[in-house]
């Protein structure tokens, strides 16, 4: 018993930072998770767009340097984002109204393009 008890207090002596640490990510991911429970469905929704915008930003740059060297090749471009988004989040899979949500992705992918070709001027300057 006695051995058991110095081993754990051995333990607590030479990891207690590590420990702090994880203590202090498991309370910061908790108020997190509490925060955006706490939110209405609309604001849920617009922290989803949120993230989907910068993913759509992602996914808009590659296309555009997968098909850089080809004229006219915005509807494959679109395809493209769409199947990647898609993939990354299967449940739009499983959504109801499958054409809200293309519309929703369009109006992305047509916000994102300004942004990308803003970055790409930068770039080039």
């Amino acid at each position: 018993m006695l051995k058991g008890l110095q081993n754990f207090l051995s333990f607590l002596n030479e990891n207690w930072t590590s420990i702090a640490v994880i203590i202090g990510l498991l309370v910061l991911l908790y108020k997190k998770i509490r925060s955006f429970i706490s939110k209405s469905e609309e604001e849920k929704i617009e922290y989803a767009m949120t993230a989907i915008k910068e993913t759509m930003l992602k996914y808009v740059t590659a296309a555009e340097l997968d098909y850089q060297e080809w004229a006219k090749s915005g509807s494959i471009k679109r395809a493209q984002v769409i199947d990647e988004l898609f993939k990354q989040y299967p449940i739009l899979n499983k959504a109801i109204d499958q054409e809200t949500i293309i519309k929703m992705i369009d109006e992305a992918i047509d916000s994102a393009l300004p942004e990308l070709r803003k970055i790409i001027e930068e770039n080039h300057s």
